[in-house]
């Protein structure tokens, strides 16, 4: 300015340290160079950003960059973000714990939001060392390309967690359990494929699980739920090798000779969603998990809106009259089939028995896809057949 007079370091501490939060960590630290005002200003800064490793001169530049960082903060200042990504061409070049040294780190400085994703090629999970995360201020976690274990995913020792999200990550434990934990989300993470994983989240409210590799995990009940979004693909190894919607009898098959499931459980996924008022279950057509689980599982008598893809139809339709019987205040039923989704509005009669629905109605199939579903019975008010664009964006926020 033509006055040379410096307005921007007159603003209170509290602006100044908003606008750094929203820079990389390393553009924060180089303003100690702008005058004796701005000398210390970064080390009290409510959030903390590293991305690499371009623009270093090696990871073990980018490694002291983080140590000191986190170690000269200001005792007493609030760490209400810390964001770590990492991507790398090749292996992580780091000792193998450093990644889980940060994360540490991070947490005894009070962080609320901590988001950790590394990302490698080839994608290799970094390890995190084999004792809890411990934490009374962290709230929200997001892990991605890290391998799990019993005692991480343990998150009883972060007794103010409520969103967690896990992407690209081995699970690489036998169970997870968490008391606060209300919002869930795994995508595209590999859990054992000759054991399950018992998952224990009673206050979850939402819960999406999308495209993961290795046997479905056990759930266990969710008095809270409300929305659960579920894709399973041939990625799972709940699925018949020879091609069956249910056990086949062929003790050579893995899929279902060998079906993982602890003696005093009968229904392994699906009876942990009973309690949920918006469903989505999309599966591969081989993925007989659903149709398994349906032999036992208890009524939905909260569901009001439903989605189904392709896996319903077979072998005949009795997933669908399943889910007619046993959902009693079920007002919208999205059947998604090939390119053709069908919207079915239901009416809530009571004395009318909704299996009626389907037993006694007329089907036409061409290889796929449903060309005529002719559904009878007053409790339905509407069908429509809906073009493959709707479907798509309908589909789009799971």
């Amino acid at each position: 300015m033509a006055s040379g007079a410096d307005r921007i370091s007159d603003l209170p501490d509290d602006v100044i340290h908003h606008v750094l939060s929203l820079l990389p960590s390393r553009d924060a630290v180089r303003t100690c160079a702008l005058a004796r005002r701005w000398r210390d200003l970064w080390r009290s800064v409510p959030a903390v950003r590293v991305a690499g490793d371009r623009g270093w001169a090696s990871f073990d530049a980018l490694a002291r960059f983080v140590d000191s960082l986190l170690r000269l903060r200001r005792g007493g200042a609030a760490l209400d973000a810390c964001d770590f990504d990492l991507r790398f061409d090749g292996a992580f070049p780091g000792e193998e714990l450093q990644g889980d040294t940060w994360i540490r780190r991070a947490l005894r400085r009070q962080v609320r939001a901590l988001r950790f994703a590394v990302s490698t090629h080839p994608r290799v999970p970094i390890p995190l060392s084999d004792s809890p995360l411990v934490s009374h201020s962290l709230t929200t976690l997001e892990l991605r390309g890290v391998q799990g274990n019993d005692q991480v995913l343990d998150f009883s020792s972060c007794p103010s967690l409520v969103d967690l999200k896990m992407k690209d990550c081995y699970v690489g434990g036998l169970e997870m359990w968490s008391p606060s934990l209300k919002h869930l989300s795994m995508t595209y993470c590999v859990f054992y494929c000759d054991y399950r994983t018992r998952m224990d989240f009673p206050s979850l409210v939402t819960f999406k699980f999308n495209t993961n590799t290795g046997r479905t995990p056990l759930l266990e009940t969710m008095p809270s739920l409300a929305t659960a979004a579920v894709r399973l693909d041939h990625f799972c190894h709940d699925r018949c090798a020879n091609g069956w919607y249910d056990d086949c009898g062929d003790a050579g098959c893995k899929g279902c000779h060998d079906y993982y499931r602890p003696d005093e459980y009968d229904c392994v996924f699906l009876e942990g969603l009973t309690e949920a008022t918006d469903l989505t279950l999309l599966a591969y057509s081989k993925v007989y998990l659903f149709n398994r689980d349906l032999k036992w599982c208890s009524t939905f008598s909260k569901l009001k809106t439903l989605f189904l893809n392709a896996w319903f139809v077979a072998p005949d339709l009795s997933a669908l009259a399943w889910f007619l019987q046993h959902t009693p205040l079920l007002e919208r039923l999205f059947l998604r089939v090939s390119k053709l989704l069908i919207l079915c509005v239901l009416v809530s009669t009571p004395r009318i028995n909704k299996t009626k629905a389907v037993h006694g109605s007329k089907y036409v199939f061409d290889g796929t896809d449903i060309v005529s579903l002719a559904l009878k019975g007053s409790q339905f008010s509407t069908y429509v057949g809906v073009s493959g664009a709707f479907a798509d964006l309908t589909l789009r926020q799971y």
